[in-house]
């Protein structure tokens, strides 16, 4: 087990203080949960199957999100009525009726679905094994940065359990120890925490059922005493098991992808689509929208063994219009946006993927963190919003959403400016949800001009922690 001293915030406190309580009065419940966490843990939990007509749920401490949606329609669902806070946190409550009984699990479900909102995306049925878990029970959200710091907890777990409590504690873990009883779900589900696991003391057993990926870099040295090194190693751990262990990613294909490049500047063309053609995810589609600009000689040979398009479109038209164009050419199911002069590492479009899975978000990206001040030669990293968590706002060029979301709010506007913004508003308005995965993987780039927003080359070195004179290769990691 955890232990119960490890430090955790006021509101957790009070969340796991609350716990879970299920009250059955004939055919009523009364479902009082800490927090979502803690209703997601009822929500499968041995009350799932026990049918009710009327459900309270409450949720004793909810966060002000930015969107407001009401309950999913459901079977047999004939009223609902949602009372949020006033204050930006607080109390929620959920009130449901049904025409007949429904599954206590289902109600709740329902409930989650105006609490916390979520946008799947279609998988393949989930293949049984002795090493599955629930990725959107069980991942990196809420993994806080102090984690990665030297004075962060470290911790014994001989048999490890997940209940929302539990993951709490973890966001501030920098690593755990397992023991040998510890089986290989359970431990494919803590490394996805990002958690940095000692497997050392694993039984063969369990070592035998978890994926190569996942040993390689369970087996890896410990990383250097750097916060840096150590988020990279926490990143490439949860990325493996996320991977190769997650109901419903580790069966199937995962979703197409197309990557959306519009460009005035061919001569930058060359990085980008290398980088592009070097990301490792499986199912990924370029298109390339020349604004204006002629195709260089050497294109079709740097888009080659990826499939792509090339949309061409007249140099009269607005930006948003531009990527429009390039959008309505795009075949894959998910779209993401990408810049042209930033750099991105080979498993980005991974990582975006990935958080979309688990947080069920409708727009995933990263924070602006990693800073490359292109005249100075510096790079740096700044705060930026929190990652691994729902938010308001994520960067332009790592922005990863279906296309249908695009489509249903009326595509990108056809401005010369602000149009990541311009959608990121529309979605946001219609009911849809935002979330930031990690800063890894994406450095954002600095010059001296040509920002259409530019506060300056002072305003990053303010907000910086740290400084280096070139890209650190686990930035990209």
């Amino acid at each position: 087990m955890i232990p119960a001293g490890l430090r955790t915030s006021a509101p957790e406190r009070l969340a796991g203080a609350v716990g879970t309580r299920v009250v059955r009065v004939g055919d009523s419940a009364l479902v009082v949960a800490g927090s979502t966490d803690h209703l997601r843990d009822v929500a499968s939990g041995p009350f799932a199957a026990e049918p009710a007509r009327r459900v309270r749920v409450v949720v004793a401490y909810w966060r002000h999100t930015p969107w407001s949606v009401p309950v999913a329609p459901a079977p047999h669902l004939v009223r609902h009525r949602v009372a949020r806070p006033h204050l930006r946190r607080g109390s929620a409550v959920v009130s449901l009726r049904y025409a007949r009984p429904v599954p206590l699990g289902d109600a709740i479900r329902s409930a989650l679905t105006a609490l916390a909102p979520t946008t799947p995306w279609p998988t393949a049925p989930p293949t049984p094994g002795p090493a599955r878990f629930d990725a959107t029970r069980i991942n990196p959200r809420g993994r806080r940065p102090c984690a990665y710091g030297p004075d962060a907890p470290r911790l014994v777990l001989d048999s490890p359990t997940f209940d929302a409590a539990s993951l709490a504690r973890l966001r501030d873990a920098a690593a755990a120890t397992v023991g040998r009883h510890a089986g290989p779900a359970a431990v494919a589900a803590l490394c996805a925490t990002g958690v940095l696991v000692d497997a050392s003391a694993l039984a063969p057993a369990t070592r035998a059922a978890l994926a190569p990926d996942l040993l390689e870099v369970l087996d890896a040295p410990p990383p250097a005493a750097d916060p840096l090194a150590v988020e990279a190693r926490s990143v490439r751990q949860r990325r493996a098991a996320l991977r190769a262990h997650a109901t419903g990613l580790a069966a199937g294909s995962p979703p197409a992808v197309s990557a959306i490049l519009a460009t005035r500047r061919p001569e930058l063309l060359g990085p980008v689509l290398a980088m592009l053609a070097g990301q490792t995810y499986p199912n990924l589609e370029i298109v390339v929208c020349l604004h204006g600009v002629p195709a260089p000689a050497d294109l079709a040979t740097a888009l080659a063994g990826r499939p792509h398009r090339i949309v061409e479109v007249p140099g009269e038209v607005s930006f948003g219009t531009a990527l429009g164009l390039a959008t309505e050419r795009a075949s894959g199911a998910l779209v993401t946006k990408v810049d042209d002069d930033d750099t991105y590492g080979p498993e980005h479009v991974w990582d975006l993927v990935l958080a979309r899975h688990y947080s069920g978000a409708t727009l995933v990206g990263k924070g602006s963190e990693l800073v490359f001040l292109e005249d100075r030669g510096t790079v740096l990293r700044r705060r930026s919003g929190t990652p691994e968590a729902f938010g308001e706002m994520v960067s332009g060029g790592t922005m990863l959403l279906a296309k249908g979301d695009i489509e249903a709010v009326g595509g990108w506007r056809p401005v010369p400016r602000s149009v990541d913004l311009g959608l990121i508003q529309r979605l946001v308005r219609a009911g849809g949800t935002i979330y930031r995965t990690h800063p890894l993987g994406y450095v954002y780039h600095r010059r001296a001009t040509g920002h259409t927003w530019d506060p300056g080359e002072d305003y990053f070195l303010r907000n910086s922690s740290a400084t280096w004179p070139s890209i650190p290769p686990d930035a990209l990691a």
